[in-house]
């Protein structure tokens, strides 16, 4: 009986040992070319289209150019289209009458004012690494 629960026990620890292994290696990249910047797939690089009330895209660095409604999520986070970004400080933003005047710098915080209580702004926006380095906001023509 002592050698039936000697396997027993063998045997659980090792079920234990290849369970563990492998929930540490499922989240793992399959290759080292996987965590260089850009080569993932799921990485946008074009201007979609605009999409529906999905929300953002869950990308931890997407990088483009990308056209669309903006929308206000919080405080210095926004969407263009279904792409959430953030705005920094030296985000360069250019009116055209709705954020600020039209060809004019406009701030972050005069963005963020403004989408808080406007729907419907159209814009450029181009982002490298889930952040804002310009938005342009279309003209109303």
């Amino acid at each position: 009986m002592r050698a039936h629960r000697s396997r027993v026990r063998t045997f659980a620890a090792m079920s234990l040992l290849v369970t563990g292994a492998l929930f540490a290696t499922a989240c793992q990249p399959s290759d080292a070319d996987a965590s260089k910047p850009g080569s993932s797939s799921s990485t946008p690089s074009a201007s979609p289209s605009s999409g529906g009330d999905e929300g953002p895209e869950e990308s931890r660095s997407a990088n483009g150019t990308f056209s669309g409604e903006l929308r206000y999520l919080a405080t210095g986070k926004h969407t263009v289209g279904n792409q959430g970004f953030f705005v920094a400080d030296d985000t360069k933003i250019t009116g055209a009458g709705r954020i600020c005047d039209a060809n004019t710098a406009c701030t972050p915080d005069q963005l963020d004012t403004v989408l808080k209580n406007d729907n419907g702004i159209m814009a450029t926006v181009v982002i490298k690494d889930g952040i804002a380095t310009s938005i342009d906001e279309h003209s109303a023509d």
